[in-house]
C-alpha cells in the first residue's frame, strides 16, 4: 500500500511532530513517514523515537507530498499510520 493511501483516511492517521511522538510514545503507530526536507532538529527526534520504539520509517517524501496525502493545505514534517483497532 503505498503512503497516499496508508494516509488518506483521518482516523486513520496522525500528522505532525507532537502527535506523531505521543502515539509513538503509546504503541499506537505501524508506520512513521518523516520528509525529506523537513527540519533536521525535527527528523532527527522523529527518526530516534522510530528507533526506540521499533516503528518502520518511510523518508522518501517531501512535506508538501505528505501535507498532501493528509488533507492538509499545508506541508507537514511527518505523519503516522495508527494501528487498526
Amino acid at each position: 500500500m503505498g503512503m497516499v493511501e496508508e494516509l488518506s483516511h483521518p482516523d486513520g492517521r496522525v500528522a505532525g511532530l507532537k502527535q506523531v511522538l505521543r502515539c509513538a510514545r503509546a504503541a499506537m503507530l505501524i508506520k512513521v513517514y518523516i520528509a525529506r526536507d523537513a527540519d533536521e532538529d525535527v527528523a532527527a527526534r522523529v527518526s530516534a523515537a522510530c528507533e526506540r520504539y521499533g516503528i518502520p520509517a518511510d523518508t522518501m517524501h517531501t512535506m508538501h507530498q505528505i501535507g498532501s496525502a493528509c488533507g492538509l493545505e499545508v506541508g507537514s514534517a511527518c505523519a503516522g499510520v495508527l494501528k487498526r483497532q
